[in-house]
C-alpha cells in the first residue's frame, strides 16, 4: 500500500470517525438564569435569553434591536449593539432578589442610568410523551389565572434546545399570550435521536398539543402553532391532522423541498452576478446529485467525479461552496484542501451520511400544496425578501393561489431581510453582517395571535 493509499484510507476513516462522533454530540447546559421578558424604564419590553457561556441575547420588541451582554462573574456585563461585534456602547449589572434570583438590571450609558425590571411571568417545565419518548417542553403563562390561549414553537432544522434558548414564548406572555417550547427529540433534554422526518416532527407537535389540552391554564379551544423555516412545512401538517386555532410562519415555504434547496444555489449565483448558462451548469450538477439519492449507478458517480474535475476551478463553481444548498455542501468538500487525498469510496460513505436521515423519503416527496389546499386554518407566513435559503417569490405566488380559491391564507414580505426576517449590510469582502430583526416582526407576531384569539 503506498503512501497516497495509506494517507487516503486515514483520511476517509477520519471523515467518518468525525461525522460519527459529532452526530452524537451534545450542546453543553445553558446558563438560563436570566431568561425572561423585562420592561425597560419607558415601558417598553425586552427579552433575555440564553446565547453561550459569556453572553445573553437581548431583543426589543418595539423595534427588532438586537444587543448582547457579555456578562462577567461579578455579575456585571458590557452592552453591545447587533450581532458579532463587540464594539461596548455601555455597561451595567444585575439585580437580584432575596431568593438570589435575578429581578431585573441597571444599564448606564454615557452617564444616565436606566432600570431594567423583570416581568412576573409563570415558567413550568413539562414532560410528555411521544411515542415512547419523554420530551421536555417549558410553558411560559401570562400572569393571573387564565385560561390563555397558547402558542406552540415549531423548529426550524436547528439541533440546538429550542427550550434554552427561544425567546418568542417570553414575548407572547408578556402579551397576554402562553408560549410553548419543546426540545425536539435528540436535542437539548428530550429523549430520542435527532431527525429531520417531517411526519415524525409533526406527531410530536401533536403530542405537545394534547399534553397542553389538559393544562388548567391553557384554553384548549385556543391553541396556535408558529413554525419557522423547517417548521413552515411541519406546520400545515399539523393543522391537517388536528384542530388548532391559527399558525404563523416565519421564513418558510409552500414549495417542495427539492425546489427550496435549489434556490439556495441559484439565489447565490444571482447575487454575484452569474446568469443562465452558469445556473444550467450548476443544476445538471444538482440534478445528478438528486438521481444520486434515488437510485446510485456507478456510471452516475463517475460521471460525478468527471463534472467536479471539469469545473472545480470555474468562478461559479467557486461561488455556490458553502451555500445553503446540497450542492453547495459537496462543492465546498469539493474545494477543500483534502479533496484530492481521499477516495472515491470515501465521498460516497460521505455522501450517503449527508442526505440519511429522511426515513421512507417523505420529505423528498412531499408536496406542501397539497397539504395547504385541504386545510382551512388561518395562516400568516412572513417572509424576508432577500431569503437566500428558501425561493420567497415562487412561495408569494403559491401564496396568492390559495388566496384565489378563499383560503384564510396572509403573507407579508420584509425588503431587504435574510432568512430568520434579520436585516444585514455587506462588507468588504461582500460578506453579510447581521444588525437586527424587522423592525415590526416581533409586533407583526404578536398582534396576529392576539387578533386570531380575539385579545
Amino acid at each position: 500500500m503506498g503512501l497516497k493509499t495509506k494517507l487516503a484510507l486515514v483520511l476517509g476513516l477520519g471523515v467518518a470517525a468525525y461525522f460519527y462522533f459529532s452526530a452524537e454530540e451534545r450542546e453543553p447546559p445553558a446558563d438560563t438564569r436570566f431568561n425572561d421578558a423585562y420592561r425597560m424604564a419607558d415601558g417598553s419590553i425586552i427579552t433575555i435569553s440564553a446565547s453561550t457561556p459569556e453572553r445573553v441575547r437581548v431583543f426589543h420588541v418595539n423595534n427588532g434591536a438586537v444587543q448582547a451582554f457579555y456578562h462577567k462573574a461579578d455579575n456585571t456585563f458590557d452592552v453591545v449593539n447587533g450581532y458579532g461585534n463587540r464594539d461596548v456602547v455601555a455597561n451595567g449589572h444585575f439585580t437580584f432578589n432575596n431568593q438570589g434570583e435575578v429581578s431585573g438590571a441597571v444599564v448606564n450609558d454615557n452617564g444616565a442610568q436606566q432600570s431594567i425590571e423583570r416581568l412576573n411571568l409563570q415558567h413550568e417545565e413539562v414532560y410528555f410523551q411521544s411515542g415512547d419518548l419523554t420530551l421536555r417542553g417549558k410553558l411560559t403563562l401570562p400572569p393571573g389565572e387564565g385560561p390563555f390561549p397558547v402558542v406552540i414553537m415549531i423548529h426550524g432544522s436547528e439541533s440546538y434546545s429550542a427550550v434554552d434558548y427561544y425567546a418568542l414564548p417570553y414575548m407572547l406572555a408578556a402579551h397576554g399570550i402562553a408560549g410553548f417550547k419543546f426540545d425536539k427529540r435528540g436535542t437539548g433534554l428530550s429523549e430520542g435521536e435527532y431527525t429531520q422526518h417531517f411526519p415524525t416532527l409533526s406527531n410530536d407537535v401533536i403530542a405537545a398539543i394534547n399534553q397542553l389540552k389538559q393544562h388548567n391554564k391553557v384554553d384548549s379551544n385556543r391553541i396556535n402553532l408558529a413554525g419557522f423555516s423547517q417548521g413552515g412545512w411541519i406546520a400545515p401538517l399539523v393543522a391537517k391532522q388536528t384542530q388548532i386555532q391559527s399558525f404563523l410562519v416565519g421564513f418558510g415555504t409552500v414549495v417542495k423541498l427539492e425546489r427550496e434547496d435549489r434556490w439556495g444555489y441559484v439565489k447565490r449565483l444571482e447575487e454575484r452576478g452569474f446568469g443562465a448558462e452558469e445556473i444550467a451548469k450548476a443544476d445538471e450538477l444538482n440534478l445528478l446529485l438528486r438521481q444520486l439519492m434515488k437510485a446510485p449507478t456507478d456510471e452516475d458517480w463517475d460521471r460525478l467525479f468527471k463534472l467536479n474535475d471539469d469545473y472545480r476551478n470555474q468562478a461559479w463553481f467557486k461561488a455556490i461552496a458553502g451555500s445553503d444548498s446540497m450542492l453547495g455542501q459537496v462543492t465546498d468538500q469539493v474545494l477543500g484542501s483534502s479533496y484530492d487525498y481521499i477516495p472515491e469510496w470515501a465521498w460516497k460513505s460521505y455522501f450517503e451520511y449527508r442526505t440519511s436521515g429522511n426515513g421512507d423519503n417523505f420529505n423528498g416527496e412531499y408536496e406542501p400544496m397539497t397539504t395547504m389546499n385541504a386545510i382551512n386554518t388561518p395562516s400568516l407566513w412572513l417572509m424576508a425578501g432577500e431569503d437566500s435559503s428558501l425561493p420567497t417569490p415562487e412561495t408569494v405566488s403559491l401564496l396568492e393561489q390559495l388566496q384565489a380559491q378563499g383560503k384564510p391564507v396572509f403573507y407579508q414580505v420584509y425588503p431587504g431581510a435574510e432568512h430568520g426576517n434579520v436585516l444585514f449590510t455587506m462588507n468588504a469582502q461582500n460578506e453579510k453582517n447581521y444588525t437586527q430583526y424587522v423592525e415590526t416582526y416581533f409586533l407583526d407576531t404578536i398582534n396576529w395571535f392576539k387578533q386570531q384569539n380575539q385579545l
